[in-house]
């Protein structure tokens, strides 16, 4: 038996590629955009292009979340209020029940997260202080530009809260379930265990070219709209 065969039958393919680079290409972006937040003259022009670079993500990951492979789609992970609730009592007992997937909890907070970036990027277009301003402030004029400066700034700080939070419940779940969140959102895999919360876990589909393209198609196209 070849090791790759046994490690196929120890694992369970679940994250795509698009959706892992998704993944580690905000993260990136994210911090980047963080640490040339206060800068000006040729580091501001970063701060707008990572800002653009995460406009265009995540226009890609609401595409992908509706084209993309079975766990990268909102209608996978997005559960009613009561099985999150239940999901989060069970949390707190020992060997709690594992998701294939996204948890419940935990593709909401994927929801929110990408809707904060959302308005954050769109304000930062806007916004405009006493330093830099965004490339369309002078469409908002300098009264509305201020204060949607002040509404990137508050966004930003309540985009690093909510990750820190979902820095937080990665590790805990990964200890609770003694599945390496991480790893698998690195590595595409998770480990089969027998206490899986699916009827059926198996390798998800070969992702379709076309579905790539129209997705990554749609992500630039936004950027491109905006810089226009």
């Amino acid at each position: 038996m070849s090791e790759e065969t046994d490690i196929a039958k120890k694992t369970v393919r679940v994250w795509d590629l698009p959706t892992r680079v998704f993944h580690w290409s905000l993260a990136i972006l994210v911090l980047l955009a963080w640490v040339t937040s206060e800068a000006e003259g040729a580091l501001f022009w970063t701060h707008l292009a990572t800002g653009y670079g995460v406009m265009g993500l995540v226009v890609f990951r609401l595409a992908w979340g509706v084209a993309g492979t079975r766990h990268a789609r909102f209608s996978d992970f997005l559960y009613p209020w009561s099985v999150v609730r239940t999901h989060m009592k069970e949390m707190l007992q020992p060997a709690p029940a594992r998701f294939l997937g996204h948890t419940p909890a935990g593709g909401w907070m994927i929801v929110i997260l990408l809707a904060v970036l959302a308005v954050l990027v769109a304000s930062g277009l806007f916004a405009g202080d006493e330093g830099e301003k965004g490339p369309l402030a002078h469409i908002a004029g300098a009264g509305l530009a201020d204060g949607l400066g002040e509404v990137h700034e508050i966004l930003n700080t309540l985009l690093w809260s909510l990750i820190a939070v979902h820095v937080a419940a990665v590790l805990f779940v990964s200890f609770s379930t003694k599945d390496n969140l991480i790893r698998a959102m690195w590595t595409g895999r998770k480990k089969n265990l027998a206490n899986l919360n699916e009827t059926v876990a198996e390798d998800i589909p070969p992702v379709g070219a076309l579905r790539v393209a129209a997705s990554v198609a749609f992500g630039i196209a936004a950027v491109v709209a905006v810089l226009w």
